[in-house]
């Protein structure tokens, strides 16, 4: 399965909001989602019919914080 494209591409796919937060790692505004196997998501704050769905850790200037043991 494709990773959606769009806010309104994620629903139908089986994604849910879970709600807002903020970053801990660079501070800035952040979404978590539920995915369709039921993991947790940061994406970046999305409007309907106009952003891309990106998830956070691609635009996360301290992303590497979170990565753990992965490369």
């Amino acid at each position: 399965m494709a990773f959606p494209k769009t806010l309104d591409d994620m629903r139908p796919m089986g994604y849910g909001f879970d709600n807002d937060a903020i970053c801990k790692g660079c501070g800035d505004d952040i979404e978590w989602w539920t995915t369709p196997t039921g993991k947790k998501i940061p994406m970046n704050p999305m409007q309907r019919g106009v952003s891309e769905a990106v998830p956070h850790w691609a635009t996360c200037s301290d992303a590497a914080t979170f990565r753990g043991g992965r490369k």
